[in-house]
């Protein structure tokens, strides 16, 4: 096996059978009573996450095996979006289209960054459904986006405004209204924040 990448919660590898294999890392500065439960827990949700999106017809990583704090997953080898947007905006459309099965089935992404999309064959890929969750909350759908605008100001200023307006024009949940009334409520906290 070799690793491609880790982040906070798992390491990333590549197996013999060219599937990717995320393995939730044991914490040492946790109690093992709580490690252990938590790990399980995690591991368990996101590869149920996974397996509904695909029934919902989203593009994702097909689930392939899922062990106590491990899961395998088809590797799905195309492009970052991160090392596309800029070049080409439009593709926030397709952002739009996923967000939206997402939050008309409370899905929460949790971390929703160019880095965790990848472009293959004309289809928009999401990947790592780590910090996922279900909720059926307008605060939290709000917040998905919130995250959404930050990778955008951060990490595609150029194309920031062009790319909102193409992911705005497909993102059309059936509570969309109150979720763009509450994401705004949550950015005047952000920037009221900054200030003090």
């Amino acid at each position: 096996m070799r690793q491609i990448g880790s982040g906070a919660e798992a390491v990333i590898l590549i197996n013999s059978n060219k599937n990717i294999e995320k393995q939730r890392i044991e914490k040492a500065y946790r109690l093992k009573e709580i490690d252990i439960p938590l790990r399980r827990s995690r591991t368990k949700k996101e590869a149920k996450i996974l397996e509904k999106l695909k029934l919902l017809g989203m593009d994702v990583p097909k689930l392939i095996n899922i062990k106590e704090y491990d899961i395998e997953m088809e590797n799905i080898d195309g492009t970052q979006l991160k090392k596309l947007l800029d070049k080409n905006p439009k593709y926030a459309d397709m952002i739009g289209k996923n967000l939206t099965i997402m939050h008309n089935n409370n899905i929460i992404h949790g971390d929703l960054t160019t880095s965790n999309m990848i472009l293959k064959n004309k289809k928009l890929f999401f990947i790592d459904f780590g910090l996922s969750f279900n909720s059926t909350r307008i605060e939290d759908k709000a917040v998905d986006i919130h995250l959404f605008r930050q990778a955008l100001e951060s990490k595609h200023f150029r194309v920031m405004n062009k790319a909102y307006k193409y992911f705005l024009k497909t993102y059309n949940p059936k509570d969309k209204k109150e979720i763009l009334l509450r994401l705004e409520e949550v950015e005047k906290r952000g920037r009221y924040k900054e200030k003090t």
